[in-house]
C-alpha cells in the first residue's frame, strides 16, 4: 500500500472488531505476532499490523521523518482497509506517540487507545540516548552488530542484566538481526528526537477526549512508571496499569499480562 510517499507492508489477522497495532522505533511488525496478535485474535479482534516507514519490508524514503507523518501513514492504512469508523488502537514506544497523535488530532478515528511504554514527559536519559542514536545514524557508519545488540540490553530489567545466562541468551538471539540501514534508521531517530525535545506536546494531554490506557513497565528506563503515572493523571478519565518485573520490552517479555490489560480495557471501551 502506498501513502505519503512511502510503501507500507501490512497484515490483517482474525475477524471481529478492528484493532490497529502501532510499532515502536525500529520495531518490525512481525514482533507483534510472537504472542500479542494471537491473544487479541482469540479475544475476538481483527488485528492490523504494519511496518512503519523506515523499517523493512516497508520502504525507507529519505529523511527527515516525523511522528505526524507516521500518524498520517497509519490513517492512510485505516482508509485503505476501509476502517472508516472509530477503531481501537494500541502503540508501543514510538508507536504510542503515533497513537497519541491520532487521539489528539483525529479523535473521530479512534474509539479507544492504549499507550504502552510511551506516555511520559521527556527524561534526560531519553533525550541523551536518542541524540546519540540520531548522531550515530547520521554518520552512516555501521558499527559491529554486537554493539547494536548490546545497546538493546537497556530494555531489560536491571535484575536480568545481573544474570549472565539471561544476557547471553538475549545477545545470541538479537546478534543475528541485520544492522538497521539508513535512511530508515536516521529518519526514525530524527522523528524520535524531535518528539522527545518538544516541550509543548505534554501540554495537550488535558485535551484528550478519547478513552485511554497508559500501560507502564516497572523497570522501563525509556518511559519510567512515575512519569507514566503523571501522564495518566493529566489525561482525562485515563486508566493506568503497570506490568511488574518488566522492562521496556514488556510487550514481548510479558505478553500474557500485556494482552490481559489490553483485552480488559478494550472490552470496556
Amino acid at each position: 500500500m502506498s501513502v505519503n510517499g512511502a510503501t507500507l507492508s501490512y497484515e490483517v489477522t482474525g475477524e471481529g472488531d478492528p484493532l490497529l497495532l502501532l510499532a515502536g522505533c525500529g520495531q518490525p511488525a512481525i514482533a507483534w505476532h510472537l504472542g500479542l496478535v494471537p491473544a487479541l485474535v482469540a479475544a475476538g479482534y481483527c488485528v492490523a499490523t504494519f511496518d512503519n516507514r523506515g523499517v523493512a519490508p516497508s520502504s525507507s524514503p529519505p529523511a527527515p521523518y516525523s511522528v505526524d507523518t507516521m500518524a498520517a501513514d497509519a490513517t492512510g492504512l485505516l482508509d485503505h482497509l476501509g476502517w472508516d469508523g472509530p477503531v481501537r488502537i494500541a502503540g508501543h514506544s514510538m508507536g504510542g506517540w503515533i497513537a497519541e497523535t491520532l487521539v489528539l488530532d483525529q479523535p473521530g478515528r479512534v474509539r479507544a487507545a492504549a499507550l504502552m511504554g510511551s506516555a511520559n514527559a521527556p527524561t534526560a536519559w531519553e533525550v541523551a540516548i536518542t541524540t546519540v542514536e540520531r548522531d550515530l545514524a547520521a554518520l552512516d557508519y555501521d558499527l559491529p552488530p554486537l554493539f547494536y545488540a548490546t545497546e538493546t540490553l537497556r530494555y531489560l530489567p536491571t535484575s536480568d542484566l545481573q544474570d549472565s545466562e539471561v544476557v547471553s541468551t538475549w545477545l545470541s538471539f538479537i546478534s543475528d538481526v541485520p544492522v538497521w540501514p539508513n535512511p530508515g534508521r536516521l529518519g526514525q531517530y530524527e522523528a524520535a528526537l524531535a518528539w522527545s525535545t518538544d516541550p509543548s506536546r505534554t501540554t495537550r494531554w488535558p485535551e484528550v477526549r478519547v478513552p485511554c490506557l497508559v500501560l507502564a513497565f516497572e523497570h522501563d528506563v525509556d518511559s519510567p512508571p512515575r512519569y507514566a503515572r503523571g501522564a495518566a493523571e493529566a489525561i482525562p478519565g485515563c486508566t493506568y496499569r503497570e506490568v511488574a518485573g518488566s522492562g521496556h520490552l514488556g510487550v514481548i517479555t510479558h505478553v500474557e499480562e500485556v494482552a490481559r490489560h489490553l483485552i480488559d480495557f478494550f472490552a470496556s471501551s
